[in-house]
């Protein structure tokens, strides 16, 4: 299990929504473990990164987004490490592969409903602390 974070951190979070494809979660979330979870799995492991996680909209609002990615920094400048890591990791694969995951992703979602925030924690207690 990994640590905690340290005592009195006020974590930022980065909400990244995506409008999934009708009929395409499974598919989804199939290319995003392959594809996305070892570069957090990586971030998490070097100390970067908090927590992530994906999720589904489980309460339907308007239909803007189906999935979203959370992930939790301790600062911004941590946060500002994931897109180069992600960059890493596209560019240490053939271009050949890079393009079928740009195809993938493209083929699953509708790209012009993305959106983001970020969010940061006001109070942010672990438990036995």
């Amino acid at each position: 299990m990994d640590p905690p974070p340290a005592a009195g951190v006020l974590p930022f979070t980065r909400y990244n929504f995506v409008k999934v494809k009708p009929g395409k979660g499974a598919d989804y979330r199939r290319a995003w473990e392959k594809y996305n979870k070892p570069v957090y799995d990586k971030l998490i492991a070097d100390g970067v990164v908090l927590a992530y996680g994906l999720a589904v909209e489980e309460v339907k609002t308007e239909g803007d987004f189906t999935h979203f990615v959370w992930v939790a920094t301790a600062n911004m400048g941590a946060a500002d490490k994931i897109g180069p890591t992600f960059t890493a990791d596209r560019n240490r694969r053939s271009e050949e592969e890079r393009n079928a995951i740009a195809e993938t992703f493209a083929s699953l979602t509708e790209p012009d409903k993305a959106r983001s925030m970020v969010t940061r924690a006001r109070i942010f207690r672990m438990p036995g602390k």
